[in-house]
């Protein structure tokens, strides 16, 4: 009888702790406010986007709207532009995903939160795990 209890359990498919993940089947996110770190990291910090670019996607951030600034920060530096909050904004305007994202307002406040990029590298891997 207890093989029937084995067999059915492996039968099962779902993840252990359900709540851990969305109705889409994806991770629910870890710490929203390491994103929102990165984020402001890379946008103060000149050389962050070379430290993280082999580490982050866009699928890496859980968030629609940090997903799609990322996009615009990976094309910045894909152009060998310089990324900070201005050029950021801009580039979200050209992919006419500036109001999805929630606007000006919200990647000065993605800078204005965070101290310094020190870190970026660290809280890059958390994002991507």
């Amino acid at each position: 009888m207890p093989e029937n209890n084995q067999s059915n359990s492996s039968r099962r498919q779902k993840p252990q702790h359900p709540s851990l993940y969305d109705t889409g089947g994806r991770m629910m996110p870890r710490d929203k406010e390491v994103e929102e770190a990165v984020l402001g990291a890379l946008m103060l910090e000149k050389d962050a986007y070379t430290t993280v670019c082999d580490i982050l996607k866009p699928e890496s951030f859980y968030e629609p709207a940090h997903q799609r600034i990322y996009e615009a920060i990976q094309s910045l530096g894909a152009a060998q532009k310089p990324i900070d909050m201005l050029t950021v904004v801009e580039q979200l305007r050209l992919n006419n995903t500036l109001d999805e994202v929630g606007g000006p307002v919200v990647i000065s406040e993605l800078t204005s939160r965070v101290a310094s990029g020190a870190h970026v590298e660290f809280h890059a891997r958390i994002v991507a795990q």
